[in-house]
């Protein structure tokens, strides 16, 4: 039973090679490309020009705050990706809101808990606020898919920085429902199409969160896969309640991060990066990517 078990984590681990970077190259592609422009009916052109598809559909997820866009769903083809956009530079601090607080300035701040376990407030918050519309975008994206008597061959749920952080809450809360509303559609197990695919993601949760998470990772064999470059500045922000294992961290090597050092930035956190050096391994590959399990 236990020799099972090892090959169920072993088959989500990335494998040498370049066929998995294309995936990883992808959901970095639509993050970066989300954020060229405010105008969505550019970006939703751009998509349509970049992968030669005049019937791909974006659709825009904004919270009821102030309208900001916190992500968006593409829908090519057979493949769904459902993209959690990174912080604004002048958000970078947003990060740091892991309490909840009360609407007077005197209340004090206080953890935030889901079925016992510590999660990130805000995070928590971003989501429930674009919850509603990321269902109806997967919804319209299923129906048109069912319409053309296709199925999906891929759904990618992406994050970059705080996108990674509340892709993690939205996979964790909502991965459940997700799945419901395609097999509602097809009656399959679809769970093993799903890659959960993250960029400096900042944690969300606590040990207790995280052990719920990977076990929905190991029962669906989903690859969970964070990337990370070693000087980005997000390491040293990490709660140090959250700082605990989710699926698997993938630290980049320098080599390759050292191509792009003006895409990564000077704080080494720029989404433009990651895509250049995944296009790299894409065409190139390198066994000199290292596996950390803790931050």
């Amino acid at each position: 039973m236990e020799q099972v078990e090892l090959k169920v984590v072993l088959e989500v681990r990335l494998q040498d090679g370049l066929s998995q970077w294309e995936d990883v190259k992808d959901a970095a592609g639509v993050l970066w490309r989300s954020t060229i422009t405010p105008d969505i009916s550019a970006i939703a052109t751009g998509f349509q020009d970049h992968y030669e598809n005049p019937d791909l559909t974006v659709s825009e997820l904004n919270t009821g705050m102030n309208r900001s866009r916190r992500g968006l769903v593409v829908h090519n083809g057979e493949k769904i990706t459902i993209a959690f956009l990174g912080s604004d530079p002048n958000e970078l601090h947003m990060n740091m809101w892991t309490n909840g607080k009360g609407p007077g300035w005197w209340e004090p701040s206080y953890p935030v808990y889901e079925n016992g376990n510590r999660v990130h407030s805000f995070f928590r918050d971003m989501w429930h606020a674009i919850r509603s519309g990321t269902y109806d975008a997967l919804s319209i994206a299923v129906q048109d898919m069912a319409a053309r008597g296709a199925t999906p061959k891929q759904i990618i749920v992406a994050g970059f920085s705080m996108g990674g952080g509340i892709s993690i809450v939205a996979t964790s809360m909502a991965f459940t429902e997700i799945l419901e509303r395609i097999r509602h559609t097809w009656d399959e197990k679809l769970g093993s199409l799903v890659q959960h695919l993250t960029f400096a993601a900042v944690a969300a949760g606590d040990r207790g969160y995280y052990t719920v998470l990977n076990q929905l990772y190991k029962t669906y064999q989903i690859r969970a896969w964070d990337f990370l470059n070693h000087r980005d500045i997000t390491v040293h922000i990490h709660h140090l309640a959250f700082r605990s294992w989710r699926g698997h961290r993938y630290i980049l090597p320098k080599a390759v991060v050292g191509r792009f050092g003006g895409e990564f930035g000077g704080n080494g956190h720029d989404i433009l990066g990651y895509l250049k050096a995944a296009e790299w391994m894409a065409e190139h590959g390198t066994d000199q990517v290292k596996s950390a399990y803790s931050y």
